[in-house]
Formats: C-alpha cells, sequence, structure tokens
C-alpha cells in the first residue's frame, strides 16, 4: 500500500477534545517537502449542517478556505478567538454555508518558497496540504472554483500572492495587507529578516511576488483594514485598491471600518465575512 504524504493525527489528546467543543481541533501534519510536522487547524462542519444545507441549496457545492494569519499569530489563533466557534454556531443555525477551513503553521515564511529552495512552503500548501484535505473531506474543495483564500497582515500579503501565483482559488480577503515591497524599508527590522531570507532583493527579480503587479489575480477580491490601523495600514489598503481599479480589477468590496492591528479587529471582520467566503453572497451592511 503506498504510504500518504501527509499523515494527520491529534495534537494532544487533551487539547484536541477541548478544541472540538470550540469548532474546531489542532491538528499535525507530517510535512516531507519541508521536512517536518506542521501544525493546522482545522473546522470541519458537522454532518448534520451539511446535510441540511444540502437539501435546501440543491447544486450548491462546499468550499475549502485557506486562512492565513500573521507573522505573530498562528492556527490556534481560531480556536482561542472564537472564529471556529462562530462559524459552527451558524452552520449549524442554517445561517452560514458550511465550509472547511484550514489554517496552518507559517514559520514567518510569508507563504512562499524561500528563494534558495531550503523552504518550499508554497509547494507544501498547493501540493501537500490542500490534496491530502481535499482527499480526506471529499466533500469540500476540489475545484477552483470551490476554494476560498483570506488572510490577514503577512497572511494578507500571502492569500493575494497565492491567489495570483496558483490561479487555485477563486475568491480572495485579504485584511490588513502587509503589501511590501523591496528593499522592504517600510517593514520593521524585526520582520526584515524573514523577507530577505523568502524574497530577491532587486524589485523585477521580486516582480512574481509583488501584490502591487499581481493584484491577486483573477480572483473577486475583498480588501479590508481597520482606520486605526497602528501600521497605517488602511491608507495602504485604500491605495492598493485604486492600483486595482486603474488596473481594471475592482475589489468586490474595500471595507475601511474602525480597528487596530489586532484580533479585536480581524475576528469580528472575519466573521462578518464569513458568508461570503464560504461562497454566499456579501452581507448588504458590509458593501462598501
Amino acid at each position: 500500500m503506498k504510504m500518504r504524504v501527509l499523515m494527520v493525527v491529534a495534537l494532544f489528546s487533551l487539547a484536541g477534545k477541548a478544541a472540538s467543543g470550540q469548532g474546531g481541533t489542532l491538528e499535525k501534519v507530517h510535512s516531507r517537502l519541508l521536512d517536518r510536522t506542521v501544525e493546522v487547524a482545522l473546522h470541519v462542519p458537522s454532518e448534520t449542517s451539511l446535510a441540511k444545507w444540502k437539501a435546501t441549496h440543491p447544486g450548491w457545492h462546499p468550499r475549502l478556505v485557506l486562512f492565513l494569519t500573521g507573522a505573530y499569530d498562528g492556527p490556534d489563533d481560531l480556536i482561542k478567538r472564537g472564529v471556529f466557534q462562530h462559524l459552527a454556531a451558524q452552520e449549524e443555525a442554517g445561517l452560514l454555508p458550511p465550509s472547511l477551513w484550514a489554517s496552518p503553521e507559517h514559520y514567518q515564511s510569508w507563504y512562499a518558497n524561500r528563494k534558495d529552495g531550503s523552504f518550499p512552503y508554497e509547494r507544501f500548501l498547493m501540493e501537500e496540504l490542500i490534496p491530502d484535505l481535499e482527499r480526506e473531506h471529499p466533500a469540500y474543495g476540489g475545484t477552483r472554483d470551490s476554494r476560498t483564500v483570506a488572510g490577514f497582515s503577512m497572511g494578507g500579503f500571502g492569500a493575494l500572492n497565492l491567489s495570483a501565483r496558483t490561479n487555485a482559488f477563486d475568491r480572495c480577503v485579504a485584511l490588513s495587507s502587509a503589501l511590501v515591497r523591496p528593499p522592504f524599508k517600510t517593514a520593521g527590522f524585526w520582520i526584515r529578516r524573514t523577507l530577505t531570507r523568502a524574497f530577491p532583493m532587486d524589485l523585477d527579480a521580486f516582480a512574481p511576488w509583488n501584490p502591487w503587479v499581481n493584484l491577486g489575480g483573477n480572483a473577486d477580491l475583498v480588501l479590508g483594514c481597520g482606520t486605526n490601523d497602528k501600521y497605517h495600514l488602511d491608507a495602504v489598503t485604500r491605495d492598493f485598491a485604486e492600483r486595482c481599479r486603474e488596473k481594471g480589477h475592482a475589489p468586490v468590496a474595500v471595507l475601511l471600518t474602525p480597528g487596530d492591528h489586532t484580533w479585536d479587529y480581524w475576528a469580528p471582520a472575519f466573521e462578518s465575512l464569513a458568508p461570503w467566503i464560504a461562497g454566499g453572497a456579501l452581507p448588504p451592511t458590509l458593501e462598501k
């Protein structure tokens, strides 16, 4: 029998049981490409909520959502901050299309293959994690039209790049995005080292990862930021949205609402966007 490349096991038996009551679990997956075990937070809808939604929405196909956190955040935050619990409650109440969410540990990789080839993180996502999740949970994803990529801060940068570089997602949400460009002088010294390790310093060579060039590819876009963002990324988000419009790729929505560069903004923002992320319509109250 052929050995599976990606093996999913419980992180800790007690922690896994506790997390399951919070809408999700923490898992460990072994990556051959990265030669390490990677922590992944998973939200898998209940069979009951999935069956109920399918019964009332014929022809609908559930989505896989790849969720990318920021540089100093991790997959466990989706459980600790109540995002997965919100998803589960809304799905059980029949208010939200059931969707499979996966949020992997990132190692401050910027969700990219390291330039020297030593840490092929993008390949891990696209060649190992997503294919194995879709084999393990065949009701979800499987095609571009049934996948969403979403993220914030470093994860917003990663979401735009993965959307453009892989063409594997037809919806993309990027909040409080770190829209960096070499020589990365606007990035804090504490994060600049990870950028120079991952990417070429020449602007032309950086073009394949430059969101100002690829604009998230041809996926439908939602951009957003807190208007009190301590890094002033609200202004950057406005400029990026205008760049998209100039190039004929107008975002579905640009959501600039009160909030800082913290989970106090991100958790409610993603909860309010969950219907669109899961393949439904953008709530009218959010259209801006």
